[in-house]
């Protein structure tokens, strides 16, 4: 049997529909079903399926949210090991309240299933307040990963921001918990304290859109983002374990590329991290050895072992007797696919 990330946790949360017409982000079902499926593989990151929750559709309201970052905060104190690593991704929808005056700051939000076009300040969730409940969890490792500012009319529809609102990246400053931290300006992420720390990567930066893959597989952010986490970064020789440096340096320098490429658009991620730490196993734990190649992001991946070898989208798929629902996810046998919602 394949080893495991045992000690590893992660919330996934996808706000891929709203009760607002148009606002909803249907695209974002593909992140979360590619990210959970490279997390959750035996071959791939390994993590136990039990320690990942997804949160997606009209579950990811703004209570669904805290719920599960609750779910985290009751998780990682029964992990007894005081070797946890918890991974927070949020896809959707990051607003900017613009500031009335120039000396005050501005406010960020991030749009739940459930806002409301004429209350978003209060049926939003505060950017601050979604820090402060993460800060609360500290994890011995912690990474959040935020794709927040999603483009009108690359595969994922337009949003016109409320008035006093304009779509932004959440600043990763925010979600680092007051720790001294590095920026991309830094050289030597890999000379970082090892073993412990928290590291915030969004991404984009500022007003910048986050911009879906031309093939609209997933978005280019994501794509990124498993391409790290399955040995695209090129650790270094003999290592089993994907660090956060991996991660941020790989998403960092590849995603302008590849906005560039497809779009002739400026999407550059930003991110702090005061630490370096494994944030997932590379490979099932075995490593890229000689002549094995990392596996392409938007195929399904190939395994001998039964958990998980098909991603599945779209419509029309039912949960046999057995398989088991994450949040709008089913997992069993050898698949993996999003619950008709």
């Amino acid at each position: 049997m394949p080893p495991t990330f045992t000690h590893g946790y992660a919330l996934l949360i996808g706000v891929t529909e709203s009760q607002v017409a148009g606002w909803a982000l249907p695209d974002v079902t593909k992140d979360i079903s590619a990210l959970f499926a490279v997390l959750a593989h035996p071959d791939s990151c390994g993590y136990p399926a039990a320690n990942i929750k997804t949160i997606a559709g009209p579950a990811a309201t703004r209570q669904g949210i805290l719920d599960g970052l609750g779910w985290l905060a009751a998780r990682l104190p029964a992990d007894t090991s005081g070797n946890a690593t918890a991974v927070i991704y949020y896809s959707g929808h990051g607003w900017r309240a613009e500031p009335s005056q120039p000396q005050q700051a501005p406010v960020y939000y991030l749009l739940p299933y459930d806002v409301r076009e004429s209350a978003v300040r209060s049926r939003s969730l505060r950017a601050e307040d979604f820090a402060a409940e993460i800060a609360a969890l500290a994890p011995r490792r912690l990474l959040v990963l935020l794709d927040c500012c999603h483009a009108g009319g690359m595969g994922v529809k337009a949003l016109a921001a409320a008035p006093g609102f304009a779509g932004a990246a959440i600043p990763p400053a925010l979600l680092m918990a007051g720790e001294k931290a590095i920026t991309p300006a830094a050289k030597g992420l890999a000379a970082l304290a090892l073993s412990a720390g928290r590291a915030v990567l969004s991404s984009s930066q500022g007003y910048q859109p986050s911009y879906m893959r031309r093939d609209g597989a997933m978005s280019i952010f994501t794509y990124h983002l498993i391409e790290a986490l399955t040995g695209h970064a090129r650790p270094a020789a003999g290592a089993t374990e994907v660090l956060v440096s991996d991660v941020m340096s790989h998403v960092w320098r590849r995603v302008p590329a590849s906005a560039r490429q497809d779009w002739g658009e400026d999407q550059q991620p930003d991110y702090q991290i005061s630490g370096n730490f494994p944030v997932a196993l590379l490979v099932g734990g075995q490593g890229l050895g000689k002549g094995i190649a990392p596996p392409n992001p938007v195929q399904p991946l190939a395994s001998a072992s039964p958990a998980v070898s098909q991603i599945m989208y779209g419509a029309g798929v039912q949960v046999a007797s057995d398989q088991t629902v994450h949040g709008d996810l089913i997992v069993g046998g050898d698949k993996i696919g999003v619950r008709d919602l």
